[in-house]
């Protein structure tokens, strides 16, 4: 929280300097060179707006990989994925009992959940 309102006071204070030096630049100087300098500041402000975009992209697709790597070590051979374990809870869908029988009517993922000693 403490680095949070720090930023904050950083950006209020970026804010306020660029502001006073614009007025002050346009005191001072002719305007061409007022309109270059603004014109330069501005080309910075995109060229920063591009990398900062570029970059989120990139930093979310390699947090993407990463997780599936993760995700790929950390399961067991044949377990199914997370996502679809919770998305079969989530619609109360009932697995088919091993003998291809009719689907039990026991919840197949609260049963184990005595034996293991514990539950995600």
């Amino acid at each position: 929280m403490r680095r949070l309102f720090w930023v904050g006071v950083g950006v209020a204070a970026t804010v306020v300097v660029y502001r006073k030096g614009r007025k002050v630049v346009r005191q001072y100087l002719p305007s061409s060179v007022a309109e270059r300098a603004e014109k330069a500041a501005h080309d910075a402000g995109e060229r920063a707006t591009g990398f900062l975009a570029e970059f989120r992209e990139t930093f979310g697709e390699a947090r993407a990989r990463r997780e599936a790597e993760l995700t790929a070590a950390l399961l067991a051979e044949g377990q199914q994925d997370p996502a679809t374990t919770r998305a079969a809870r989530a619609t109360g869908a009932r697995r088919p009992s091993p003998a291809g029988g009719p689907a039990a009517d026991v919840d197949p993922f609260d049963g184990d959940e005595a034996e293991l000693g514990y539950s995600f």
